[in-house]
C-alpha cells in the first residue's frame, strides 16, 4: 500500500514545500508503520503561506456578516459530512 504524502495547502493551492524535502509521520502504536509524509516546510513556505493568509484576510473582512455565516455553516456540514474519513486520515 503506498503512503500518502501531503502537500502545503497556500493560496489555494497544494504545493510541495520549496525545500523539496518530506518528513514520515508514523503511527504512535506502532512506530514502524509509516501513516503519511508531510512537507519539510521551511522560512520560504511559511513566508508564502502569511502572506497569502494576510491577502484572503483582507478579502474576507469585506464579506458582510450573513454571508460569512452561510460559508462557516457550510464548513460545519461538511466537516460532519466526512467526519469518518477526516479521522481516519488524521
Amino acid at each position: 500500500m503506498a503512503i500518502p504524502v501531503y502537500k502545503n495547502f497556500i493560496n489555494g493551492k497544494w504545493k510541495s514545500s520549496s525545500s523539496g524535502e518530506t518528513f514520515d509521520n508514523v503511527n504512535p502504536a506502532n512506530n514502524k508503520k509509516v501513516i503519511g509524509r508531510f512537507q519539510k516546510s521551511n522560512k520560504k513556505d511559511v513566508s508564502a503561506a502569511v502572506t497569502a493568509a494576510a491577502g484572503a484576510q483582507k478579502m474576507w473582512r469585506h464579506t458582510p456578516a450573513p454571508k460569512r455565516g452561510e460559508i462557516l455553516f457550510r464548513v460545519a456540514e461538511l466537516l460532519g459530512k466526512n467526519k469518518e474519513s477526516l479521522a481516519r486520515d488524521m
